[in-house]
């Protein structure tokens, strides 16, 4: 694989990652129907998934960069977009369960 496929699909997999643990997080909360342990839920899914895809980032990506620069900040970027994405998603689970929309 090519440097810009690698990228590509990491961060495919961590939007994936985002899309699933949001909708578990909100089941989760409608659940329980409190929107702390809907977002408590989500946070340590995607936690575990994104430290899993690091992983898998780190091993595919000493094999195709020659240099650690575009590595480390593919990884920053995609942990900014993390905490960019937990602070969205306890608005939005928060508003659900304001707005009664959780039933």
């Amino acid at each position: 694989m090519d440097i810009q496929t690698v990228v590509n699909i990491f961060f495919i997999i961590l939007l994936v990652i985002g899309i699933i643990s949001f909708f578990s997080g909100f089941a989760i909360m409608k659940i329980s129907k409190n929107h702390k342990n809907g977002f408590f839920f989500m946070f340590v899914l995607s936690l575990i998934l994104l430290l899993f895809l690091l992983d898998w980032f780190q091993s595919v990506g000493s094999e195709v960069f020659s240099a650690t620069i575009p590595w480390l900040l593919n990884q920053a970027f995609a942990i900014f977009l993390y905490v960019l994405y937990l602070i969205v998603a306890w608005f939005i689970l928060k508003r659900l369960n304001k707005r009664n929309l959780v039933s």
